[in-house]
């Protein structure tokens, strides 16, 4: 993307009000998005990240305000950019506000290395926007973040047009699982163990240390975009859908996973985590488990059971409808209602500093 110099504007225009490393249809002519040398989701190589941090640091200088993305990547350009854009003058560069998931700390020294990053970006964030109030409480609590520079917008289903066309695809019968971040199959693949006529797929890259019973399926281990598609294939025509969330985490994972398939019609079984009662109420949307095997053994038996079909389907229904108000629209426009928060205090800053220096 082509910057606009500086000397093509009037001066009162040569910032763009808004450059974002994200990018959500409902932005369409509010904020812009910066061109990444990548596709926003799906593989690609580290080392184009560096590219990115150099935009995001470049952009710096073009924007009033710029919307970045807290857990992109392998070297997290848009966080690095935080740290750096930290030791700027702000009369030099934009307002900053960081979106997403936040982070799950490591332990010994890596740990202290987070630690200290996250510390430096801090000095030049105006604002974070979480997923969930659990979210806030733990960010703030875990890395020492003042409670008045944390907005909440809740999160979204993703599934796109392309991926939806055509009939609903016939129904399977297996149960899905899938996913990589903050999962823990391992209490799960034991409570298949109680069914042995219902086949499970799992879809991850995680592998048992001792033999899956043979109605498990691990299929996906490699990420790409043919494993998307094959992702998105098993959900639509899986039977139900278990989300086996890793338990005592410190950021909520997992929303768009538990998000699509309540919003598919799936009967759905999650684990408790962060961010889930924003999300989903337990037994009358989804069912939300402790993340045990006798907790999904329970969940399962009564999804499975014969008698309780009916039940079993007015619950996915209540979750299809309800998941259905959680869209990419709806979380832009509460981006944006933070965007502007910011750029309301960028814009007085800029009045006082301004003030100060006419005063001298």
């Amino acid at each position: 993307m082509s910057s606009i110099a500086a000397s093509d504007l009037p001066k009162e225009r040569k910032k763009h009000r808004f450059l974002s490393t994200l990018w959500y249809p409902g932005w369409e002519g509010r904020i812009r998005a910066l061109e990444l040398p990548y596709p926003r989701s799906g593989p690609h190589a580290p080392y184009k990240e560096l590219t990115t941090l150099a935009r995001i640091l470049r952009s710096a200088r073009h924007a009033r305000v710029l919307v970045l993305n807290s857990s992109s990547g392998v070297i997290h350009p848009d966080l690095l950019a935080c740290v750096i854009l930290g030791f700027l003058p702000r009369r030099y560069r934009a307002a900053l506000m960081l979106v997403g998931d936040m982070w799950e700390p490591s332990t010994g020294p890596r740990g202290l290395v987070e630690r200290l990053a996250v510390c430096l970006a801090d000095r030049a964030v105006d604002r974070y926007v979480v997923y969930s109030r659990d979210d806030k409480e733990a960010f703030c609590a875990l890395w020492g973040i003042d409670p008045d520079k944390v907005g909440i917008a809740l999160c979204y289903y993703h599934l796109s047009a392309q991926e939806l066309e055509g009939p609903p695809p016939p129904n399977e019968g297996h149960i899905f699982a899938g996913g990589d971040s903050g999962r823990d199959y391992a209490p799960l693949v034991e409570a298949t163990r109680q069914f042995p006529d219902t086949r499970f797929i799992l879809a991850t890259a995680w592998t048992s240390s001792k033999p899956v019973p043979p109605n498990v399926d691990i299929v996906l281990a490699k990420r790409t975009r043919t494993s998307h598609a094959e992702f998105i294939r098993l959900l639509r025509t899986a039977r139900a859908t278990v989300v086996p969330l890793r338990q005592g985490m410190k950021c909520s994972v997992g929303q768009q996973t538990y998000l699509n398939s309540m919003y598919l019609g799936k009967p759905t079984v999650v684990a408790r985590a962060l961010g889930i009662s924003e999300h989903v109420e337990d037994g009358e949307h989804a069912l939300v488990v402790d993340g045990t095997t006798s907790g999904y053994v329970s969940a399962l038996t009564w999804l499975l059971d014969p008698q309780n079909q009916e039940n079993v389907a007015a619950m996915a229904e209540r979750g299809r409808v309800w998941a259905a108000s959680f869209t990419s629209d709806r979380l832009a426009a509460d981006l944006c209602r933070q965007a502007e928060l910011v750029l309301r205090k960028y814009s007085l800053s800029e009045s006082c500093a301004q003030d100060d220096a006419d005063r001298v």
